[in-house]
């Protein structure tokens, strides 16, 4: 296991055991605020350059943890900036699919004013099964 994977389950592990939940829908997530109170919790991570934050939350009925990853996008909008993005965005699911095998939802959305392309991940649980 790679330091990324133990890391990343780490995390996972420790957002199992903690009071950091999120009720909205995995749909319509205000970014910002997620990462904001995730701060203020101490529950921001930085893993491949990214920062990350869990939350638990519920998924099709069932007891789930939201992963979030903001990837920062460079000014320049050229191509190698967007291929680079698109890089990252691939190292992301590659280390998530790798360190849990499943994942039940994955998204991306870039949001211009944030300058951030955001990744969200949900992975259930199978205690709750």
């Amino acid at each position: 296991m790679s330091h990324v994977d133990e890391r990343l389950r780490e995390i996972f592990e420790q957002t199992e055991d903690s009071d950091q939940i999120y009720t909205g829908k995995i749909d319509n997530i205000d970014y910002y605020s997620l990462f904001c109170k995730a701060a203020s919790n101490n529950a921001l991570h930085k893993l491949m350059g990214n920062n990350l934050c869990m939350f638990r939350c519920e998924y099709k009925g069932k007891d789930a943890i939201m992963m979030m990853f903001s990837i920062p996008i460079n000014n320049n909008e050229d191509t190698t900036g967007a291929k680079n993005v698109a890089e990252r965005v691939m190292e992301v699911v590659e280390a998530t699919e790798r360190c849990f095998i499943t994942i039940d939802s994955m998204r991306s959305e870039e949001v211009k004013e944030d300058k951030f392309v955001y990744i969200t991940l949900v992975k259930g649980l199978n205690g709750g099964e």
